[in-house]
């Protein structure tokens, strides 16, 4: 067999025979150590020394802010949308945690830890599939979502084991290690208290008036803010739903909100004009009009009944249907009907994630045990200088096949669409008289 360097020679004095010189040689040389194998220097390290790099320099990042991170954390299902928390992490291995919320651990430690209060544990950063942050050591505001309780053998089915997906100064992402939802973590300008405290602030701000359209380059869309999640129909008719965080300036996106073709990862809150605006002013949600909030109330608008004929304020058809759908309930399911409205659902999210509802609320008063039922229900503005809507019932909750004789109700609202409201006051009202665009003799009074 021949050996290389004989190949080598004879290559060499082939080379120069054909090419009458030692061109051919310096060509061929060039090409020999083109070709010839290189150490890549990203292979200069084993995986375990560059696993160890990364794990060194995520914990710097980690640790490099002086007032720590902004943390939006999505629990469970994400049915809460996104909640603010706050950390800040040492280099000796512990954490700093604050929440927007009042976090009742009831089952767990049996503490009540208030909203911006810093509990601290330990965490640590460790090799795995990947690269890993884990809140190695009990901390009540996060684990609370994932404690064992009663039946939920896991919680609330959330994360406090996170894997790193990427990580700069301005953004850290994080994907939890067996739920999925992405954990984003940025820079604090401020001490935690300061900026939980502005949350809340605009939490309660923003919560209060849900926003039922948006502006895209002039293009006026409808949609559904409200409750931390933003609900849009895409092109081909599918809703979509982002969960949202609040911010010190308004809320952040669990992903960006495409509509018309324009993204915005986040809306800031103008607190001149009340405005939602991206950060490219593309695309906007203006403070809604009075008519606007009502379509979409963050609370119960009360039908008026009663026990004799002069109590039920609406018209004679409409007290008939509802005098029968509230004695049919008294005999058929021996229960008393206490409440009939539209509105924000009584129910809190967590029980129940549809928001806007007719609902209604039963009460067996022998045993004590009450109830809450509802149908899904949209309302929309049809004609805004003359005060007229469109109310859309849709599918029902659970339970809501054992009580038939509320669908002569519900037929009679689906009906006589589209409604004219009649305000007390349009500004801050408190009673509104509804009544059919198709026949002006059927109507209902609707109070606070």
């Amino acid at each position: 067999m021949l050996s290389l360097r004989t190949i080598f020679n004879t290559t060499r004095q082939q080379l120069l025979s054909l090419t009458g010189g030692a061109w051919g040689w310096v060509f061929f040389s060039i090409v020999l150590l083109s070709c010839s194998p290189k150490t890549d220097d990203v292979f200069d390290a084993s995986p375990a020394q560059r696993q160890q790099k990364a794990i060194d320099d995520y914990t710097a990042l980690l640790t490099s802010q002086e007032y720590g991170w902004a943390m939006d954390f999505y629990p469970s299902d994400m049915a809460l949308g996104g909640i603010a928390y706050t950390t800040r992490f040492t280099p000796d291995g512990v954490v700093e945690v604050a929440c927007e919320m009042l976090i009742d651990n009831a089952k767990g430690d049996k503490v009540k830890y208030p909203a911006a209060k810093v509990v601290k544990s330990e965490y640590r950063i460790i090799p795995s599939l990947g690269v890993m942050l884990t809140f190695d050591t009990y901390n009540p505001l996060i684990h609370y979502w994932s404690q064992p309780s009663g039946t939920q053998s896991e919680g609330l089915a959330t994360d406090y084991e996170f894997t790193f997906v990427s990580a700069t100064a301005d953004e850290i992402v994080l994907r939890g290690r067996k739920y999925g939802h992405l954990l984003r973590l940025y820079p604090l300008k401020e001490e935690a208290t300061s900026y939980l405290n502005k949350v809340i602030q605009m939490r309660a701000q923003l919560s209060e008036i849900p926003r039922k359209r948006a502006v895209v380059d002039g293009q006026s869309l409808p949609v559904t803010v409200m409750s931390s999640h933003f609900l849009y129909d895409e092109a081909d008719g599918t809703l979509k739903d982002i969960p949202y965080t609040y911010t010190a300036a308004g809320i952040r996106f669990y992903e960006p909100v495409v509509l018309a073709g324009v993204g915005a990862p986040e809306l800031y809150f103008n607190t001149t004009s009340h405005d939602l605006l991206s950060p490219d002013s593309r695309m906007l949600l203006p403070l809604p009009t009075p008519l606007e909030q009502f379509c979409g109330t963050v609370k119960q608008w009360h039908f008026i009944y009663g026990a004799t004929p002069a109590d039920y304020d609406m018209c004679d058809e409409l007290r008939d249907i509802m005098k029968t759908f509230i004695s049919r309930t008294q005999k058929e399911n021996t229960e008393n009907v206490d409440d009939i409205y539209i509105g924000m659902n009584k129910q809190s999210v967590e029980e129940d994630m549809q928001r806007m509802v007719f609902g209604w609320s039963t009460s067996t008063s022998m045993v004590g045990v009450w109830y809450e039922l509802r149908y899904a229900l949209d309302m929309s503005v049809v004609d805004e200088p003359n005060l007229v809507i469109n109310i859309k019932i849709l599918d029902g909750g659970i339970y809501t096949g054992n009580y038939p004789q509320v669908v002569p109700v519900l037929d009679f609202i689906r009906n006589n669409n589209p409604y004219q409201l009649q305000f007390d006051d349009i500004q801050n009202p408190h009673y509104v008289r509804v009544v059919s665009q198709k026949d002006s003799s059927k109507w209902f009074a609707l109070k606070l």
